[in-house]
């Protein structure tokens, strides 16, 4: 370019700096980790915990940093299921017990069973556990073969699992937004999880119950059929 010919005429040598990375808020080395806002107030980056560790003492931060992405998205995904699966099952199960005939799976006061709430050892409870906790095995596996298998570009929570092909001929640009969004969710779900088990163990009533607003519908609140029936002259709703 016309900077490059100037130089050349003049004798001038062009060099290019490197920017900074130190600028960039971040705890992954390269600054390129989508979601990374710096955040790591235990400075838990700075120390390699995982099983790796036992035998190869090398590990780079970039590794370390990876394998902490790789649980963090882990753990999101299963939050992110069980802040959809935890409601809803406080809210259908009694009625899909009483269409099937089965025992409802909750707790005496309609809590879902947890730790805290008891009920684990209820009817088919424990299969499911065992049968999730196979799961979670199968997928661990599945992980570290393709990690091994990807070497230098392993993407941490990348199992080939995109079903739908969300990101099938997404720009780069976009695949980074979807990462990030997935990341940020997941961690939104992580805090909303915990705060369903305190909330119950603290209270001893289904979170459906103490945050009825989120879970009742709109028309069925005495204020807004009322409404109803004053915008429209009618009796709107039956008593």
């Amino acid at each position: 370019g016309a900077t490059e010919a100037f130089n050349s005429f003049f004798g001038q040598k062009a060099t290019r700096t490197q920017p900074d990375l130190s600028l960039i808020p971040g705890v992954y080395p390269l600054k390129t980790m989508p979601a990374d806002y710096g955040f790591d107030p235990l400075g838990i980056a700075n120390y390699d915990l995982n099983l790796g560790s036992a035998s190869d003492k090398n590990r780079g931060k970039v590794d370390i940093v990876n394998d902490y992405r790789d649980a963090e998205l882990r753990h999101g995904r299963l939050a992110m299921l069980a802040a959809l699966a935890w409601p809803v099952q406080e809210l259908a199960s009694p009625a899909l017990a009483r269409d099937l005939h089965e025992k409802v799976l909750l707790t005496a006061d309609g809590r879902s069973p947890s730790v805290l709430n008891g009920g684990l050892g209820e009817g088919p409870i424990p299969f499911v556990l065992l049968g999730t906790a196979l799961a979670i095995a199968a997928l661990d596996l599945r992980a570290l073969e393709i990690k091994k298998r990807s070497g230098g570009d392993w993407l941490p929570g990348d199992y080939g699992f995109d079903p739908l092909r969300i990101l099938k001929g997404a720009s780069p640009y976009a695949v980074k937004n979807m990462q990030a969004k997935e990341i940020n969710n997941g961690r939104l779900a992580m805090i909303a999880v915990t705060a369903y088990v305190i909330q119950e163990a603290l209270s001893g009533e289904p979170m459906v119950i103490t945050s009825e607003q989120f879970f009742t519908p709109l028309y069925a609140y005495p204020w807004f059929q009322q409404l109803m029936t004053d915008l429209f002259g009618i009796a709107s709703f039956k008593a």
